[in-house]
């Protein structure tokens, strides 16, 4: 008996190594430990447009650049794109079709990241650097004088996603919990190509479309990192270099 206890707590401690030497690798790949944030620029006769491409997990090092980085381009005339897609909770069939595609449930009060995360894991993953939930706008020394929100939101995303690939059907077992907790169901979430397409080409569409119609002469974009190749490419179809 108390050799397998033994092996059992080997196991479970080999398993938890393991996971933990996955998503650290996973994290230090997709730039959640990066200390430094790098900014990118194109430009034409009438427009610059420099792009921050922000991670929603970061170092407080990252953060910290990203704010100094901020500062440095508010002191010479540049306005600010933010991005969050807004979700009416009073519409839960919206909420829960997206959950559905996307397999991450409703985030309560705007909590982050981080949260969802450790409720997965529960504390088991070591982090090999200490990581927070990317700071409100506000954080960033952003209000409405320099700053929109230039983004979709959670039913036109749903609405294009069904007018593309189908109606989201939804089925007992999405109604069991919570929105605010991932459903007992075993299909999977919706795949790579699609999601992608809906949760990063649409947006960046979106915003392409409001920078094109925009007066202002500097433009700084603070979205997810994923976005920016595709909005350079846009850019560039436009005469931007």
């Amino acid at each position: 008996m108390k050799k397998i206890k033994i092996l059992i707590y080997l196991t479970s401690f080999s398993l938890i190594c393991c996971t933990s030497y996955k998503i650290n690798l996973a994290f230090k790949l997709t730039g959640v430990y990066d200390d430094n944030v790098k900014l990118s620029k194109v430009s034409n006769v009438e427009k610059e447009v420099i792009f921050i491409p922000m991670h929603h997990l970061g170092t407080k090092l990252f953060y910290d650049d990203v704010k100094a980085k901020i500062d440095s381009l508010k002191r010479i005339g540049y306005f600010f794109y933010t991005e969050e897609v807004k979700g009416n909770k009073k519409d839960s069939i919206t909420v829960r079709k997206s959950i559905k595609i996307s397999g991450i449930p409703f985030s309560r009060n705007n909590i982050g990241y981080k949260h969802f995360f450790d409720s997965i894991y529960k504390g088991k993953v070591k982090f090999k650097k200490e990581i927070l939930d990317q700071p409100s706008s506000g954080k960033f020394g952003l209000d409405e004088s320099n700053s929109k929100t230039v983004d979709v939101t959670l039913k036109e995303m749903i609405d294009y996603y069904e007018s593309k690939y189908g109606e989201i059907k939804l089925e007992p077992c999405d109604f069991e919990k919570s929105f605010y907790e991932k459903p007992n169901c075993k299909y999977k979430p919706a795949g790579k190509k699609i999601t992608d397409d809906v949760y990063v080409n649409f947006r960046n569409k979106n915003v392409i479309k409001t920078l094109l119609n925009d007066s202002h002469k500097k433009v700084a974009i603070i979205y997810g990192a994923k976005h920016f190749i595709g909005i350079r490419e846009e850019l560039l179809k436009h005469g931007f270099k």
